[in-house]
């Protein structure tokens, strides 16, 4: 088996850097699908619930990285390279999961933006809140399926994975390519 070499003769990082993002990237969709079905049908608690599962499971992409990298090629190095593998399978994790979501609601399943939106307003009238009060709360976000609202949604995603993938990889880093003692 060849294997490319990246800078100062080390093997290259993308094999796990790509294969972690893509095992994260599916994984997390496939929760955050699941979580936006649980909302539409009225269980926006258990909908909450497997979304924060969802942002945990983006926090292993850096933990896959490193630790295919390190191990892969038994090697050792310095907890900022963890951070870098980390941040870049977070990225991978980040613009896959955007395809797959794009996909999803702009070719298999065209209403669920709607329905999502329906739910939410369906959950707001049962708080109470009069259609002014609705309306205005409406108005902060906005248009399921947008433009501004895939540029949003990535924006927060590319600043929340970043930040949880670097410390993810720092740490995985550490534990997985320490020197030997």
């Amino acid at each position: 088996m060849t294997t490319e070499t990246s800078h100062h003769g080390m093997p290259s990082y993308w094999n796990a850097v790509i294969t972690a993002g893509l095992i994260t990237a599916i994984v997390y969709s496939v929760i955050g699908l699941a979580s936006a079905y649980l909302t539409i049908a009225g269980s926006s608690g258990a909908g909450q619930g497997l979304g924060i599962g969802a942002c945990l499971i983006s926090s292993i992409a850096g933990v896959i990285a490193n630790r295919m990298y390190a191990k892969g090629f038994n090697l050792t190095y310095p907890i900022g390279k963890g951070a870098l593998l980390g941040f870049l399978a977070g990225l991978v994790t980040l613009i896959v999961g955007t395809v797959i979501s794009l996909f999803w609601t702009e070719i298999i399943d065209t209403g669920m933006n709607e329905a999502l939106m329906q739910s939410t307003i369906a959950t707001l009238e049962a708080q109470g809140l009069t259609q002014d009060q609705i309306d205005q709360a409406l108005s902060f976000s906005p248009e399921p399926g947008s433009m501004n609202a895939i540029l949003i949604q990535f924006a927060i995603g590319f600043g929340s994975l970043s930040i949880i993938n670097v410390i993810s990889g720092m740490i995985s880093a550490k534990i997985f390519a320490k020197e030997e003692e």
